[in-house]
């Protein structure tokens, strides 16, 4: 289940690192290329975004594109707790099907709803590219 990332990404990985001294896992430009997410490493977050944000702004600068920034973490329930924050998830728990597949349900406010629709793609990629889930379930 590796990461597989083209010579943009690998380019995009090193500036950001340059500049805010973390480490990237990944990084995803959305399809309308206006916004690029990195992930980094676990505990890192604070470092990438830098002091009042510094960093973020110095990269969306540069790049002239929104920056994101993700939280990586071993436990893909914490993970997706980093993707949709500042939306709280309610409920979120692992289960299996009689087949063996594993599902990740995760619950969210009737109220936040919308927002979290708006994230639901790129958190269910990013899920299935570092844990094998065969179904994620956000409702």
């Amino acid at each position: 289940m590796g990461i597989k990332l083209s010579n943009d990404d690998i380019a995009l990985i090193s500036l950001f690192e340059n500049v805010t001294k973390a480490n990237v896992k990944d990084c995803m430009v959305d399809e309308n290329k206006s916004k690029i997410t990195f992930v980094v490493s676990e505990g890192q977050a604070g470092l990438a975004i830098g002091k009042g944000g510094m960093n973020i702004k110095k990269l969306e600068e540069k790049l002239k594109k929104r920056i994101e920034v993700l939280e990586f973490s071993q436990d893909p329930l914490k993970f997706l707790t980093n993707i949709f924050r500042p939306i709280q998830i309610t409920n979120a728990y692992v289960s299996e099907k009689s087949t063996g597949e594993k599902v990740l349900h995760a619950s969210v406010a009737k109220t936040n709803l919308g927002m979290i629709k708006s994230k639901a793609k790129s958190a269910k990629e990013l899920i299935s590219k570092y844990f094998n889930f065969n179904e994620i379930i956000i409702q």
